[in-house]
């Protein structure tokens, strides 16, 4: 079918919403079109989101009944009341079930997501739907009559959060997990990614002590780096309550993401909650690599095996 021109002073095309246009503020866009096929008698205006995670996308306005001597739409037309609105044209509810626009609202974490604003030029004055329906029956009732379409599409991403924490009780001392935590050693008997192969340093004591860490990523099998060593920097320690660090390597700048434990007492042990944070990362590294580097199920694993050793230690007349 025919294609023609849809600009918008809201957005450009590619870009992402402003904040008008997000849920909360929910102020329809101004549109523009033109250049519609000859035999345009009405258009139809839909604002779709196809990576909604519904299996159907998620449909945030939908205007039918556009006389074809109207090629804009005000921002802020389709408010409740529909006030911008040419006379003759109809706001079917959208996937909310509110006859209106709908700003968007992507889950955090979940990406970005593109929002296709469509004009639709119909070769019928009205397609004659219930002020009711859904915009999936105005989709299907307008499919065989329409002559072109303009198309403008948005983006949004709803940030997630950037850090993992995830707790487990230990049946033991806040003092003999912690013994494990500030032992470079310790860091070794724990790693549960197969990569950490042994440690030099004493154990420490405060914020800004360091050890060494030898390292074999050819463990994982990922990335061509082979044997090397890092420093783990501790950036907090409380004896018995909190310890955490980062760890800098031989690339520059160091990307600053932080790998650390809280310690509470609770009963039947210590609660332990392991933590990854990487809010701290530069942009450049993460246009290197995809953060986070260690997953949830890293960190269960650990804190599993934080616990075996801790026991093993207990039960060692050497630790």
């Amino acid at each position: 079918m025919a294609s023609f021109t849809v600009t918008s002073a809201s957005v450009a095309d590619g870009a992402a919403w402003s904040p008008e246009q997000l849920a909360g503020k929910d102020v329809s866009p101004q549109l523009s079109w033109s250049g519609a096929p000859r035999g345009t008698k009405s258009y139809a205006v839909t604002v779709y989101d196809p990576d909604a995670p519904t299996g159907s996308g998620f449909w945030h306005w939908a205007v039918a009944d556009i006389p074809a001597a109207v090629t804009e739409l005000p921002e802020g037309a389709g408010d409740d009341a529909g006030s911008g609105l040419p006379e003759g044209a109809i706001q079917v509810p959208n996937d909310a079930r509110l006859a209106r626009f709908l700003g968007a609202a992507p889950p955090a974490g979940h990406g970005v997501h593109r929002y296709f604003v469509v004009v639709h030029a119909l070769d019928v004055e009205s397609l004659g739907v219930p002020a009711d329906c859904t915009p999936a029956f105005l989709g299907f009732t307008m499919a065989s009559h329409v002559l072109g379409r303009a198309v403008l599409v948005a983006t949004s991403e709803t940030p997630g959060p950037e850090r993992i924490e995830v707790s487990r009780l230990v049946p033991a001392s806040a003092d003999a997990i912690f013994a494990v935590l500030s032992d470079p050693q310790g860091h070794v008997d724990i790693d549960a990614s197969g990569m950490l192969i042994d440690a030099e340093g004493d154990p420490v004591e405060r914020a800004g002590d360091r050890f060494v860490v030898h390292m074999d990523r050819e463990a994982l099998g990922d990335v061509p780096l082979g044997k090397y060593d890092v420093e783990v920097v501790i950036t907090t320690l409380v004896p018995g309550e909190e310890i955490a660090w980062t760890v800098e390597g031989r690339i520059r700048p160091h990307a600053r993401h932080i790998y650390g434990y809280r310690l509470e007492p609770a009963e039947g042990g210590t609660l332990v909650t392991s933590y990854y944070d990487w809010s701290e990362v530069s942009e450049e590294w993460k246009n290197r690599i995809t953060f986070p580097v260690v997953p949830e199920s890293s960190l269960k694993a650990t804190l599993g095996i934080l616990e075996r050793t801790v026991r093993r230690r207990g039960d060692s007349p050497t630790r």
